[in-house]
This record gives structure tokens, sequence and C-alpha cells, in this order.
């Protein structure tokens, strides 16, 4: 099957015409290593917490330090294991991968499944990836297993197919006749490898049509203009009144895409595989210039953090798959494993940049799950490419629009912004910001002034989530707020939102009539609170307008800052010093206020990550105009 995959790789990037004799190309040896280094500092870092001599129960599982429990996909783990007892023939990760596997009888099941976790949550639709990981393992480095060890593996690999197999309930194909879609579409895109991989290790044909029947259905989940993968969200049949359809970058880059990717070709599936690399093109355009991925917009982006996902994989495997004919890629693989290292403190990922500094322990779950998609990269044989080492996003092209998920990209000077009003709303209410709002603002040397949360900060996947374990805790999107009653009021939930963009020279308006609502969509008492909002951005920085402020509402600009970062705070101004520079907000109508913080100053918000000083901008008297600058000296 290795060379199958390998043989259908090698056609598939010969199509493409780009590597060529004559081509001056570079090696991806100095990125491998890169990575390689990374991998084996995370994967050293987790046997430290792995269990031993303890209680049958325990031995062998991985503790996490910041849920103080294992978590029940540390299976994934048995990947980079096994990579790393091959490459340097130390029998330490042999015996941790074998321990590893002898835990994960904790959460296996007799219908052939993996439970996501021990007596929390026994959702077992992610043995779709437990699978796929366990196969990787087998299919490179099996020859590593006694004998008892590797048929005992291979046995529970396939009746983990055969599970796959009778729960179409999880992984959505064909029922009856019709097309229909029961969970979300990370499932769906991952169970099309799993089957076709297990169907070849075990020769089962019937794995494989499966597997083909999936695929084929998935190729109407793609949308019209912009080529998203959809279907992260319960509402498919219908596009919202502004034609969005639920999309989530973060799972689409980290574990959708790349195994159907894979999956097309293992398959010679050049159909889906044309649909799915433009969907990839399409995804890259969100990678910021430091090599963040930009989810502050999408369905699921209570599970986003800044490098990535929270208990998704990772990209870098399928997009190695086709970097000889996007050299792009390579280079986008590069700067995300560099962030990625700038978030690992102590061997282990933090799932965001100031976790540390507010005192909150990483959770484990981000380094294993990444460490497996590290892995799977460096599994797939070096290319050689034409240099490119330009992303989309480092352009100044002004303004990108992406029509099926409502959104703006804006690129002017050192400035990067993502302006949306996506109303595709996922399972329950204020998973993302809406109703015209800046979601992300991010300057060349400041880096990131503005991240997204979720309107309400909430635990909707509570096993997989962390806790705010803070005194305060509030949305880190900008937004008009007004309290009433101890309910807030804010345009981030509105569903009836118009925008209108304009440009002028170097100079992009978005003009927004929005309403104040509560996360449900209700209004106050009162009834419908229009607001009227312009954002304006050129090379010399962003202002926001309000025409004028009703009732006691109040503009909040939650500016990201370091527990560590000098600031200055007057009625007037706020100045945030930088190693390059200074981050000004000033007021030209209204004053400032800071919000109550915690003791360092700040609030932090778990997701993604972020702390920040919770400005509250107020009229200079009821029913005037509200102007703020933001500028970089």
């Amino acid at each position: 099957m290795r060379n199958v995959f390998f043989a259908a790789l090698l056609y598939v990037l010969s199509l493409s015409g780009q590597v060529r004799a004559e081509n001056i190309v570079f090696s991806d040896s100095d990125l491998r290593n890169e990575a390689e280094n990374l991998l084996v500092e995370w994967v050293d870092t987790l046997l430290t917490y792995q269990c031993a001599e303890l209680n049958p129960a325990l031995d062998g599982g991985i503790l996490c330090p910041a849920c103080a429990r294992i978590h029940g996909r540390i299976g994934d783990a048995v990947l980079p294991l096994m990579y790393l007892a091959d490459k340097t023939g130390n029998d330490k990760y042999l015996i941790a991968a074998k321990r590893l596997m002898a835990w994960m009888e904790n959460v296996h099941r007799p219908d052939g499944s993996w439970m996501n976790d021990v007596h929390v949550s026994d959702w077992s639709g992610t043995t779709v990836f437990a699978a796929i990981a366990l196969y990787e393992a087998l299919h490179y480095h099996g020859h590593l297993l006694d004998d008892s060890t590797r048929n005992h593996w291979k046995q529970q690999l396939l009746e983990a197919g055969e599970f796959m197999m009778k729960n179409p309930q999880m992984y959505s194909r064909r029922m009856q006749g019709k097309m229909k879609r029961l969970n979300n579409v990370n499932y769906s895109a991952s169970v099309t490898y799993a089957l076709q991989a297990l169907g070849g290790m075990f020769n089962r044909p019937d794995f494989q049509e499966e597997a083909r029947i999936v695929a084929s259905d998935l190729k109407n989940f793609f949308t019209e203009n912009d080529c998203f993968l959809y279907g992260e969200g319960p509402k498919i049949w219908s596009p919202t009144k502004n034609g969005c359809l639920p999309v989530d970058l973060g799972y689409n880059i980290e574990e959708s895409l790349p195994n159907l990717a894979y999956y097309a070709l293992m398959a010679d599936n050049q159909e889906l595989l044309a649909i799915v690399e433009r969907s990839m093109n399409t995804h890259l355009e969100f990678m910021l210039p430091d090599g963040a991925w930009d989810n502050s917009w999408g369905t699921r982006s209570f599970k986003w953090t800044y490098w990535g996902g929270r208990t998704s994989d990772g990209f870098m495997g399928g997009y190695y798959a086709l970097a000889d004919r996007h050299p792009e890629y390579l280079e986008a693989i590069r700067r995300n494993v560099r962030l990625l290292r700038k978030s690992t403190v102590d061997g282990l990922l933090h799932a965001g940049r100031d976790y540390r500094a507010s005192g909150i322990p990483a959770c484990i779950h981000h380094t294993f799950g990444h460490a497996k998609a590290l892995t799977a990269f460096l599994e797939l044989p070096p290319v050689k490419a034409t240099p490119n080492k330009t992303l989309p996003r480092d352009a100044e092209y002004g303004v990108k629009f992406f029509r099926d998920i409502r959104t703006w990209l804006v690129a002017e000077g050192p400035w990067r912004a993502t302006f949306t009003g996506y109303d595709a709303e996922y399972k329950v209410k204020g998973t993302h910001p809406m109703g015209g709002a800046v979601s992300l603002l991010w300057h060349a040397q400041a880096g990131p002034v503005f991240a997204a949360t979720m309107n309400q900060y909430t635990l909707i996947e509570a096993p997989n989530m962390q806790s705010n374990s803070r005194k305060y805790l509030m949305s880190g999107t900008p937004r008009v707020e007004m309290v009433q009653y101890g309910t807030n009021y804010s345009n981030l939930d509105d569903l009836d939102t118009d925008i209108t963009y304009t440009k002028e020279k170097d100079t992009h308006n978005f003009h927004v009539n929005t309403h104040l609502v509560d996360i449900d969509q209700q209004t106050p008492i009162q009834g419908s609170i229009p607001v009227s909002m312009d954002y304006i951005y050129s090379k010399q920085g962003v202002t926001i307008k309000m025409d004028h402020c009703p009732y006691s509402a109040y503009m909040v600009l939650p500016v990201i800052a370091s527990p560590s970062d000098v600031t200055e705070v007057g009625s007037k101004n706020m100045r945030i010093r930088k190693e390059n520079g200074t981050l000004e907000i000033s007021c030209v109508n209204g004053h400032l206020k800071v919000a109550p913080t915690d003791a360092d100053g700040r609030i932090f918000n778990p997701v993604p990550g972020f702390s920040f000083i919770p400005l509250q901008v107020f009229p200079e008297s009821p029913s005037k105009k509200i102007i703020v600058k933001i500028i970089y000296n």
C-alpha cells in the first residue's frame, strides 16, 4: 500500500509539469529537520507524563497536567512514537508505544470503536482518527513489532473498519439512496482515507467502495464561489439569507482537506483531487504572514488557537503531499512550524500565546495531536520544488472578498485585517462574531492587535476545552455593547446586519448598519436598537466611527497585550510599547476607560489564548459620535 500511495503521488505530481530538470529547485531538508527537532522535544516531554507501575487502569497512559486526567485520544501518539522508534533506534519509544496502546484498552469497546474519553465522553466518532494514526504506525513501522503485538493491533484496526461501516450515522454516506449529512463534515472527509487505507491493508473492497461513495457525496460539499468545504454545523441544506453555509477553517485545514487529499491520491481520484487542491488554495489565503491560521470567523472557532486547532491534527501532511506543484505550501508549513516552536514552553505546545504568562497550564492534547500531524508530514518522501517563499497574505493587495463566508480580508501597508458579517451558526449560539465585526487585526511589527473569541465563553465541548480559572472573562472581539438588567446586548450576534464596502484610493471603508441583541438574538425591552458604524483601513492604521451612541451603549476594544507589555492609559490615549515601536489607540471623539481586570491588569480568554486590556470607549455626552484611531509608530 505504501508503494501504491507513493506511485499515485508521483503520478499526480508529474501531471503538473512544474518540476523539470532545467528548473532551479531547493530541497526541504532544513524544514524537515526543524519539524523533527520539534517532534523529538514534544514526544520526549510527553514521555515524562506517561504513567508507570501505578495501576493497570493508569499504566501506559499519558497524564494531562492541565486537565488532571488521561485523554482518550492519547492513542494518536502511537504514530510519532513509532516514527521515532524507527528513526532513532531507541527502544524507549517502541516500549512507550506498546504501553500506550495497552492503556487504550480502557477506551476500547466491544464494537471495535474507541471512546473519546473515559467516563467523560462516550462519543466514539473519533474512532476514525485513532484508526488513521494506528494504520500509519503499522503501515510505516509495523516491522518493529513482535508478531503478537502486530497481529493484535491489526485486529483492532479491522474491527475499527467494521465499526465505521456499521455506523453511517456518524460518518455520513448515502442512506436509503439519499445523501445525508448527520455529523460535522470532518468525520465524513476523514473516513474516506481511513476506509480506503484499511481496505487495502485487509483486502476489503467493501471498505473501499464505501470510501468511494462518501467521497463522491463530498464533492457536493464545496461552496460555489470560493470552494470552501462546508458542513461544520447543522444547517447545510439551505444557505443563510446572506448565502452562507457552515464553514470552519480550523477543521477543514487540519483534518478534512488533508485526509481527502490522502484519499484522492491513494484512490487516484483526479476529479476530487482537483477540488481539494482548489479548496486548499482558498484556505491558504487565511494564513497570516507569521504562520498563524486565521479562524477568527469559523463556525467552530471555539476550538481555535492562533497556530491551529485545539483537538484537530494539523495541515502539514496534506499540504506537503501536493507541495511539488505548490511550493508555497512548503513555506506555509515552515512558518507554521516556527510558530509552533514559539508556542512551545517546557516541551508542551500551549493553546495560545499568553497561557503561561496568565498562569494557565498547557493541555497535553495540543502536543500529541500536532505531533501526529508533524509525523504524518515527515512520513512522506522529501520533495523538491521551485523556490516560492511568498504566501497570499504577504502581498499588499487591498481587499479580497470571500462571498461564501461574507468575509473580507484587508491588506494595506503593514496591516492585515479580517472583517466579517458571516452569519452561518453552529449547533449553539455565539460561537463566532457576526454583525459586522473586526474579527482579527494584525500588524507586521506589533503582531496581533485584536483576535475574536466566542461571543460568550462556554465549554461547548467540555472534555476538549479548558475552563476559565481567573476572576474576569469577557469577549475579546471589538464591539458595541450595552448591559441591561445583567444581560449583554451587542452587535456580535445580530443576524440582521447590512455591510457596504467602498474604496477610495488606498482607503477601505466598511459601513455597517447593525443592531444590539443578546446571544439569543433577542432585543432589549425597549425594542430594536440600531447602530451605524464605519471601519476605515489605510496604510496608516484603522479608524472606527460610531454615528451616535444609543442609550447607555459604549464601544469595547479588547486590545491584545501580554502581561509583560508596558502600557500607558489615559482618558484619550492608550499606548502599548512593543519591541520595535508603540501601538496607540486614541479617541478623537469620546473618552477611554479600562474595565475591571485581574491582578495582572489583563483579562485572559482561553480561546484563542490571548490576554487583553478591555478598553471601553464612551461618548463625551449622550448620543454623541465616537471616533477612535489605531496606529503604530
